[in-house]
């Protein structure tokens, strides 16, 4: 394992802009405010780039991490999949690597999956039929959708069937 995105000390932290006047009276000129932050989905391959230096994704992901901070969201199938592929591919520390850097994600919403989620996930799988999507892309795409979220950070084209954008960007 590389490392968090060529890093030990874990993701970057909150990224603050500063304005150029006063905010409100009583408040100094130096004062930081929060970025206004969009919210963004998480695929597997994501974390594999980030996590990965030999991924032809790794610099766009590395940069991706380290800029503003996102209101981060995942799913537990996300989190699995990814887990299942550093553990098989790399070992168990890698996937250890991979779980505390995911877990280090300050904010970062794990949405979990029930029994109407599947039923959804199913309806959008027979809808998307001949896209060879996969059980995990299709309830990525349910939660993306009910969520109105139009960003993905993901190296897998099929998270845009649904209209989101897809980055980084090949």
């Amino acid at each position: 394992m590389d490392g968090v995105c060529g890093r030990r000390g874990g993701p970057p932290g909150r990224q603050l802009h500063r304005r150029r006047g006063p905010l409100r009276p009583g408040i100094p000129v130096s004062a930081s405010v929060p970025v206004n932050r969009r919210k963004v989905f998480l695929d597997t391959g994501i974390f594999i780039a980030a996590l990965s230096r030999r991924d032809q994704h790794h610099p766009r992901a590395r940069t991706l991490f380290g800029g503003v901070r996102p209101h981060w969201h995942t799913s537990l199938l996300v989190w699995s999949e990814a887990y299942s592929w550093f553990l098989h591919r790399h070992g168990e520390e890698a996937a250890r690597s991979f779980r505390l850097f995911a877990g280090s994600l300050e904010g970062l919403v794990l949405l979990e999956v029930d029994a109407k989620h599947h039923r959804e996930t199913g309806r959008l799988l027979d809808r998307l039929r001949g896209t060879r999507l996969t059980y995990v892309d299709a309830s990525s795409l349910v939660f993306i959708e009910q969520l109105g979220i139009d960003t993905v950070w993901s190296t897998d084209h099929h998270l845009g069937l649904t209209g989101a954008e897809v980055l980084p960007r090949g």
